[in-house]
């Protein structure tokens, strides 16, 4: 039985050196509005991107999704609401967490009737932004947001190739 825990634990260690994927956390999207019925939105945004991404990992990228179940387990860990405007500053103790290599992570504002998005994918041990990934002022009617998903991951997906 021993001989058998040994081999796991090797063969686990062993897969993380050669098959080293970059872990990415795909965080709920804060809602800069302040407007509580838009709450929904920060969860909808975090799935549909996670799930998007999740589709295009047999592209020759070399990536790994957290589950959005760890990501939410921790958020109540830490009570982050993300319509808090210390939102960003308290997420960087649960991502640490995560063990993630790169964070996915997002702000709406609703402006005339519309939902202006901007999403950014942050490298965990600088916590800085990728200047040339990123998806900024997208701009869509309430009823067509969930179209936004597509652009942002056409925008981000570069930045987890290494």
């Amino acid at each position: 039985m021993k001989n058998l825990q040994w081999f796991f634990i090797f063969f686990v260690v062993f897969n993380s050196y050669i098959f080293a994927q970059i872990r990415v956390a795909v965080l709920p999207f804060q809602n800069m509005d302040g407007d509580l019925t838009l709450n929904l939105l920060s969860y909808k945004l975090q799935d549909s991107v996670a799930t998007v991404l999740k589709q295009n990992d047999s592209h020759g990228i070399d990536y790994v999704i957290i589950p959005s179940d760890s990501i939410e387990y921790l958020v109540s860990q830490f009570n982050l609401d993300p319509t808090n405007p210390q939102y960003p500053t308290d997420m960087w103790k649960a991502v640490k967490m995560m063990n993630a290599d790169v964070v996915i992570s997002g702000t709406f504002n609703r402006k005339a009737e519309r939902i202006l998005i901007n999403a950014y994918i942050y490298d965990v041990k600088t916590k800085l932004a990728f200047p040339e990934h990123q998806a900024r002022n997208i701009f869509k009617p309430e009823d067509q947001v969930m179209e936004s998903v597509s652009i942002i991951v056409k925008k981000l997906l570069p930045g987890l190739k290494r």
